[in-house]
């Protein structure tokens, strides 16, 4: 690698690296925040949305109350007869002086005190909850209005309509409730009709808590009362109370994007419409915009430094993987182990890559070493067998002649024994180094029929193997000198009942075979001996074919995860644990063998 270079950015492979994380850490960055900002003006939208409904349905449970106050009023007045009396009279007149005179009339008329309406109305305005700003009695002979100024109730009979009523100062601009008055001399005549009115605007003056402008409308569209504003918010308002739904956005609004809900009620002739500009929304919630603008720029921030500091060390770190390729090209192994490789930068693939550089020659040099044990061990085990055999077919040929012999004399016993001792050894002669564990198990069942068939009836086994496991690789010819184990250590021929108990069975991923036998088992003195000699002891190629063998060869051919233990039973004998890992690593020895 050229050595010209001062910065990684110099190199087209960082650079463009380097280049694309911005790119890619800005739009997502972007999207990011854009993604969030939706989600936030959605809540906010909703919150104003939720905000207005609340205080609409707070006016909405006041009004209902004015009504029923009213409603109560206007029943309590049948139960006053004399305030009835007056209330005719009221009715009856067309002006001030034709209501004195009805009046005068009825004090002559009656013994009792008469009584005096607006008087007795005059409590409504007096009580605050009410916010009751006006009262018209409407009836065949005009309209009367009833309001009050300075505390004092005042009558107006120069009222022609409705219109008429709303220009008087003060007297309101929404009638509330409004019911019909019967006549207490004839209930089924109607003398007229009672309203009573409010002011929006003193009926919404604690509205401006919610943060959005707003307005009251009245049902041909006019403005009754409204929040402080600008002439746009006002021409915006005037456009959502036009609309026929609750909820929408406002066209024409120029660079502005404007949304309204509308809210109309049921108990009186007028709508509440509240609208919120999308720029209104952000700057009323700027400090929550900034907070995740600042956390997105910090993160893009953060990641742009650390794949900066990444690309910088991934470069040096590059420059030492190529020296060391370098080094390997000319065969100079020991110049690679020398190499320096620092432990905090080996968990990313660089460091993987040269810690494998590095460790390449150990691990050929490991498995060169395996490779050449185990076929020392296969060749010292085929030798050590080749001193006890003879010319096959000799033997195969001798075999079967005494078989043949045996049988012409009747002896049926001597005949199977002959016969199964020549399957034996062909099968030896014959099998390959590597078999299948079924293979293994039937080759030991034949060895344990012979030595059934040697010993009588005082010795008896039992060979069990789940068909899911007979597949499984394994090296040949180590279960039967486990099996001679038994009868070199455990078997008693003074005892009537020798067992061996060979089986296999699954353990999760794991495959476990056990060898049992009811023999007299090793000194617990010894035991701890015969473990350590298993493993550890001497590789003499005049030692025995025993467990020390069994237990290398196995050893060599599953690798880690395999374990072989032994010991002594509980209720007496001696017993062979071998667990075989449920993954058997393939290396160099097994892939060259069968």
């Amino acid at each position: 690698m050229s050595k010209g270079h001062s910065t990684f950015l110099e190199y087209r492979i960082y650079r463009k690296k380097f280049l694309g994380t911005i790119i890619v850490v800005i739009v997502l960055c972007l999207s990011a925040f854009s993604g969030v900002l939706f989600f936030f003006i959605r809540n906010w939208i909703n919150d104003v949305q939720i905000q207005s409904q609340y205080r609409f349905q707070q006016k909405e449970r006041q009004l209902e109350n004015v009504q029923t106050w009213t409603r109560s009023y206007v029943e309590g007045l049948y139960t006053d007869a004399a305030l009835m009396k007056d209330l005719k009279a009221l009715f009856a007149s067309v002006n001030n002086q034709d209501y004195i005179a009805k009046r005068r009339e009825n004090s002559l008329n009656s013994d009792s005190e008469i009584r005096y309406v607006p008087a007795d109305i005059k409590k409504l305005f007096l009580d605050g909850r009410t916010k009751i700003c006006g009262v018209t009695l409407r009836s065949d002979n005009g309209i009367k209005a009833l309001r009050m100024t300075n505390y004092d109730l005042w009558v107006d009979f120069e009222c022609r309509t409705i219109e008429d009523v709303k220009t008087i100062s003060g007297f309101g601009d929404i009638m509330a409730s409004s019911y019909s008055v019967r006549d207490p001399d004839n209930m089924s005549i109607s003398m007229g009709t009672m309203d009573f009115w409010i002011s929006t605007a003193d009926f919404y003056e604690d509205n401006d808590e919610i943060n959005a402008s707003w307005g009251i409308f009245d049902a041909d569209g006019d403005m009754l009362a409204h929040s402080k504003m600008s002439p746009q918010q006002e021409a915006e308002l005037f456009q959502a109370a036009l609309r026929g739904v609750q909820f929408d956005w406002l066209e024409n609004t120029g660079s502005r994007r404007t949304f309204f809900t509308k809210h109309t009620s049921n108990q009186g002739t007028f709508s509440y419409v509240v609208i919120k500009s999308i720029g209104e929304l952000v700057a009323d919630n700027r400090y929550v915009v900034g907070v995740i603008g600042t956390t997105l720029f910090l993160i893009a921030f953060g990641i742009i430094l650390f794949t900066n500091m990444q690309l910088k060390a991934d470069y040096e770190f590059l420059s030492k993987i190529i020296h060391m390729l370098s080094h390997m090209e000319s065969g100079e192994f020991a110049d690679v182990q020398e190499e320096d490789l620092s432990s905090e930068r080996r968990k990313n693939e660089y460091g993987m890559i040269a810690v494998a550089l590095k460790d390449v020659g150990a691990k050929l040099q490991g498995h060169i070493q395996r490779e050449y044990v185990w076929k020392l061990k296969e060749q010292e085990t085929q030798m050590r067998a080749l001193q006890h055999q003879i010319n096959p077919h000799f033997l195969y040929n001798t075999l079967e002649t005494l078989r043949s012999r045996a049988l012409l004399e009747g002896d049926r016993d001597t005949a199977d024994a002959i016969a199964l001792l020549g399957a034996l050894y062909r099968a030896r002669t014959h099998t390959k180094d590597t078999i299948t564990l079924g293979e293994e198990f039937k080759l030991l069942e034949m060895y344990l029929k012979i030595m059934e068939l040697r010993f009588g009836d005082n010795f008896f086994y039992q060979v069990e193997l789940e068909d899911a496991l007979r597949e499984i690789p394994t090296v040949s010819f180590w279960l039967q000198p486990l099996a001679e184990n038994f009868f070199t250590h455990g078997f008693d021929r003074e005892s009537m009942y020798n067992l061996l108990i060979i089986s296999g069975h699954a353990q999760g991923p794991d495959t476990v075979i056990e060898i049992m036998d009811n023999g007299s088992g090793v000194p617990a003195d010894q035991l701890e001996q015969v473990q350590k000699t298993m493993r550890e002891g001497n590789d003499d190629p005049e030692a025995d074919i025993g467990l020390r063998n069994v237990y290398m060869r196995l050893n060599y051919f599953y690798g880690n995860g395999f374990k072989m233990e032994i010991g002594n039973n509980p209720e007496g004998g001696f017993k062979i644990s071998i667990l075989i890992p449920g993954k058997v690593e393939e290396d160099v020895h097994i892939g060259d063998r069968g």
